[in-house]
């Protein structure tokens, strides 16, 4: 499995005289404890609530988002299915003890410490979510308010990964591996495909079909996300698997903490986008589609260019 952010990231700092583990802690209990004051100022989870009904409205037929959204559903699942069957997976990593580059082979759930994992698993619960609203029209039944809040959580949080995820696979990855004459075409599997690709098509595609109605505050999810995942890999790496996926989020490193705030604010940056976006769609459907398709064709890619590849025994495999 490929990173969702270059292994030598974090060498662009390297370590300073000083272990900035304490500064990255801090750093990130700032953003958390400010996402969480504006979180109840805005009071946003009413506001997620509110909005909750215009998921659940389409100019198309009830039917066909349904279908639509089941079969979104079933193919991440498929995909998560099939990361946990396959055999094979190579990670180069930043070994915690040594502060060195590490080849590993996880299988399993060890496949799942990745961002761009944690992208498609919230894509998952959304679309299940999403899935199960739609569902429920057809009976008149009427959801738990708790659903129909998370719903537009999980969607707002895996939206703003997914295309800050695609970007940097389409901008960042690709062009190092095309660069370093590296055979790469692990990184059009299956799996790899939903994660950089995919997950972001359906999320985008949700935006024009259903037109959900999105607020700017929601952008705070992308900071939480964001915290959340640096919060889990820092004990990862000191009490679990010993290393970090990638190496720019070691706290230790010079500027661990400018680099840890700036992937929950890519997040949360690029989350605003989509919302104007939506705000395009809503104006005039035509247009703001157009607009959707024009975006995702500059950050998606399913195929490698043809290029000549240097044999390389070190290989990342997804």
């Amino acid at each position: 499995m490929k990173h969702w952010w270059p292994a030598k990231l974090g060498s662009m700092s390297g370590y300073g005289e000083e272990d900035s583990t304490g500064k990255s802690l801090m750093t990130l209990g700032a953003i958390a404890l400010f996402s969480f004051v504006f979180l109840f100022y805005w009071d946003v989870f009413t506001l997620l609530e509110r909005t909750s009904a215009s998921f659940r409205t389409s100019f198309l037929p009830d039917s066909v988002i349904f279908f639509w959204r089941m079969s979104c559903l079933l193919v991440s699942i498929y995909a998560i299915i099939y990361m946990f069957r396959m055999k094979t997976g190579t990670m180069v990593v930043l070994d915690h003890d040594t502060r060195s580059e590490i080849i590993l082979h996880p299988l399993g759930i060890r496949k799942f410490v990745t961002f761009s994992s944690w992208t498609l698993i919230c894509s998952v619960v959304y679309f299940l979510l999403a899935t199960l609203s739609s569902f429920s029209l057809f009976f008149g039944s009427v959801l738990p308010t708790w659903i129909n809040t998370a719903q537009v959580l999980f969607f707002t949080m895996a939206l703003g990964a997914g295309f800050l995820t695609s970007t940097v696979v389409r901008y960042v990855i690709l062009p190092a591996e095309v660069k370093q004459k590296r055979v790469h075409e692990h990184q059009f599997y299956f799996h790899n495909q939903m994660m950089h690709n995919f997950t972001t098509i359906f999320l985008a595609f949700e935006i024009v079909l259903v037109q959900p109605e999105l607020r700017p505050h929601f952008a705070i999810f992308g900071l939480l996300i964001g915290t959340l995942y640096a919060l889990f890999a820092f004990p990862f790496a000191y009490f679990g698997g010993g290393y970090y996926v990638y190496s720019f989020i070691d706290p230790r490193l010079k500027l661990a903490p400018l680099f840890v705030s700036g992937l929950a604010g890519a997040i949360s940056v690029f989350y605003l986008g989509l919302w104007l976006l939506s705000l395009l769609v809503e104006y005039n459907g035509l247009i703001g589609g157009v607009a959707v398709v024009i975006w995702l064709s500059l950050i998606v890619q399913f195929q490698p260019e043809d290029i000549e590849y240097e044999v390389e025994t070190n290989s990342i495999q997804g």
